[in-house]
């Protein structure tokens, strides 16, 4: 690299942190009634991918997405371990060898904790900042 173009890459540098830093992160929400306050990311990624179907008192697991946004760009990479293409992918093989059924999907955050609020034994996750409204807030450990 020249010298001179190393106050460009250092500029380049400069105006691009600020970008990827404020993506921001997403928190995990729950039913009120979901009876829980912690989950371990390995707990998250088995519910999401729907090998985890129950909460421990037997009540049956709704999960809660958001189509392509940045939350759930943020969400499926940090604890799924997936792309938004390749988690509509699994959930298409789930559903067409009859092992799972679909996540409810939305297109923001208030219509997650909408739905999450009023949806016993739901589960979703919303931007950071977001009111969680009657659902409850998860901590991840």
């Amino acid at each position: 690299m020249k010298s001179g173009s190393i106050p460009v890459f250092i500029l380049l540098m400069a105006l691009i942190a600020p970008v990827s830093s404020s993506a921001g992160e997403v928190v995990i929400i729950a039913n009120e009634n979901v009876p829980i306050l912690a989950l371990t990311g390995d707990d998250i990624k088995q519910i999401f991918l729907g090998k985890k179907s129950t909460w421990d008192n037997g009540d049956k697991i709704v999960i809660a997405v958001q189509d392509r946004t940045d939350a759930s760009d943020i969400f499926l990479t940090t604890y799924v371990t997936k792309n938004a293409y390749q988690y509509g992918i699994y959930w298409k093989k789930q559903v067409f060898t009859g092992r799972g059924k679909a996540p409810r999907s939305f297109s923001s955050d208030h219509e997650i904790v909408q739905f999450v609020s009023q949806t016993p034994g739901a589960i979703g996750y919303v931007s950071s900042g977001t009111d969680a409204g009657k659902a409850k807030t998860i901590a991840v450990r």
